[in-house]
């Protein structure tokens, strides 16, 4: 039976950087150069179980991790005494490096395993796919339902609004003639509004004191006209010894 092969990869942390043994390493002179070292002397102990060594019987002497990193031997050495000051990596009885941390950052699975993996990512984001299109579909129908729901309860603008008009009482013309003391008879004038259904000319009266300030402004008095007569063919009062209603009376 074959052997299962198995795959390793480190696990760093979002904030691996952020480590205080990290930032101390990164500020000092040689400090990238020591960090990238560290980071290969994981990666060579992987299959070691965080052990450094070339074989299960020889380990990794400091010339040799210099040689399979392309480090300088000062850099190797400072780079090894300063992991060790920091429990970084420590020396074991048959002179062994071990990576203290590996352990825990370190991952594996076989290809059997990986398989399974791509496979259960691939059917998520396939899941996740058809969710987004089942969202975005359900967000289309929404916006056309209430497209047709506007449509349908679309109503045409309301009528404006009309000004009632209420008629005036005599004390009320009166009053308002005294006010702008004028010569309109009030009762002549209430009269006058009332026989013809309270129309200007042809149409309904909107403002009674505009009225009043017509026959004001045209001196229409009781000694101009005294005796109202009807005009059978306009249809409205006239005055006596008028033939036409002038101005905004029409």
């Amino acid at each position: 039976m074959a052997e299962t092969k198995k795959y390793y990869w480190l696990k760093l942390q979002r904030d691996f950087f952020k480590r205080h043994d990290i930032q101390i390493i990164e500020s000092m002179p040689n400090g990238e150069k020591y960090l990238i070292f560290y980071l290969k002397l994981l990666c060579e102990s992987l299959d070691h179980n965080g052990n450094l060594r070339f074989s299960d019987e020889i380990p990794y002497e400091v010339e040799m991790l210099a040689t399979i990193t392309h480090m300088d031997i000062d850099t190797v050495t400072a780079a090894v005494k300063l992991f060790t000051n920091l429990k970084m990596m420590n020396i074991m009885d048959d002179g062994t490096f071990f990576m203290s941390q590996v352990l825990s950052l370190t991952g594996d699975e076989t290809k059997w395993a990986e398989k399974k993996r791509l496979y259960r990512e691939g059917q998520k984001k396939t899941l996740s796919d058809k969710s987004i299109e089942l969202r975005d579909k359900s967000i289309e129908l929404r916006d056309k339902s209430i497209e047709l729901r506007d449509k349908n309860n679309n109503t045409p603008d309301k009528p404006e609004t009309r000004i009632t008009f209420i008629k005036p009482t005599l004390n009320e013309i009166k009053e308002y003639c005294k006010e702008r003391k004028n010569n309109v008879d009030p009762s002549q004038w209430l009269d006058y509004y009332s026989s013809n259904g309270w129309k200007v000319g042809r149409n309904k009266m909107i403002d009674w004191k505009a009225a009043v300030r017509t026959w004001e402004r045209n001196k229409f008095d009781s000694k101009t006209y005294s005796k109202p007569i009807k005009d059978l063919s306009n249809g409205y009062i006239l005055p006596e010894g008028m033939d036409e209603l002038p101005g905004e009376m029409r």
